[in-house]
């Protein structure tokens, strides 16, 4: 009699872990998706560039946690020539809390040189972004690496 009661206790215990784990992961990727919503370049950026030497190619987003949990973002956003070489990087890591919106903020600091050879030739140049987002204690996290091909 004492064995049934027990593994009915045990039963409920897991059932109540399995529920709740359920309940973590849902907020979690209800978290992820609405950062990554306002994260990922959606091509409506516009890039100016600020002539000089270097030239600083400055990139301003917003992401918004509608979610419950509160999200780690990190950000890295390359200039490339050519498949491999890299003109210029930048990278964030931010914390945002549930409900809330945090800007980041970005710059590419190329020489002028460099830069003129690149924009000569727009067809070689390459933009890539990689996201990360993790959230409730790094358990759950996405990441993405994009690249777009071609002068913006």
């Amino acid at each position: 009699m004492k064995v049934m009661k027990a593994s009915k206790t045990l039963g409920a215990i897991i059932t109540v872990v399995q529920i709740l784990s359920f309940v973590a992961l849902v907020a979690g990727m209800h978290t992820i998706i609405g950062i990554l919503n306002t994260t990922l370049p959606t091509g409506q950026q516009v890039i100016q560039p600020e002539m000089g030497d270097p030239v600083v190619i400055p990139f301003t987003f917003h992401p918004r946690n509608e979610g419950f949990l509160e999200a780690t973002l990190t950000v890295s956003l390359s200039l490339m020539a050519g498949v491999d070489q890299f003109l210029a990087t930048d990278s964030a890591i931010v914390t945002i809390p549930a409900g809330s919106t945090t800007p980041v903020d970005l710059e590419l600091s190329i020489p002028l040189n460099q830069y003129q050879n690149t924009i000569s030739e727009p067809d070689l140049m390459s933009w890539m972004v990689d996201v990360k987002v993790t959230t409730l204690f790094n358990l759950i996290s996405f990441r993405n690496t994009m690249t777009n091909t071609g002068g913006a």
